[in-house]
């Protein structure tokens, strides 16, 4: 078990500690729970601590680091969000060539002269014919 896990299971069994006779905390494999377990779990005794004042002070140190460092990562992660806001698309039809957008712009677009080039930026749509009779 890591040091920052077990510095966790202790806080969690101080404040367990502390709670009336009632409550009672089950050991369901690696997690910590009031309710019973399905299987496999055993009671934990909560009233009668064999830790000491050092241990206490030293969990408490660790949750308390660990608050600190989730808030600090909380408020990069919220920075980070901020700073990189998406640029909302305007248009996503076909790209049209230089020219054309440059016209476009100045409001001086052309005519179209023929039906080839009026297809050139359209979509291709299907068309089925029509049956001989």
């Amino acid at each position: 078990m890591s040091r920052h896990a077990f510095a966790a299971a202790l806080l969690l069994l101080a404040a367990a500690g502390g709670a009336s006779a009632q409550s009672a905390v089950y050991r369901c494999g690696n997690e910590y729970t009031r309710t019973p377990c399905n299987q496999g779990g055993t009671m934990v005794d909560t009233q009668n601590s064999a830790r000491t004042a050092a241990q206490r002070a030293e969990a408490q140190r660790v949750a308390a680091a660990e608050r600190k460092l989730a808030e600090d990562m909380e408020r990069d992660r919220r920075r980070a969000e901020a700073a990189n806001r998406p640029v909302p698309a305007v248009d996503l039809g076909p790209a049209k060539p230089a020219s054309q957008a440059k016209n476009a712009a100045s409001g001086k677009a052309k005519k179209k002269k023929n039906k080839k080039d009026a297809a050139q930026g359209d979509d291709f749509v299907a068309v089925v014919p029509k049956a001989k009779t």
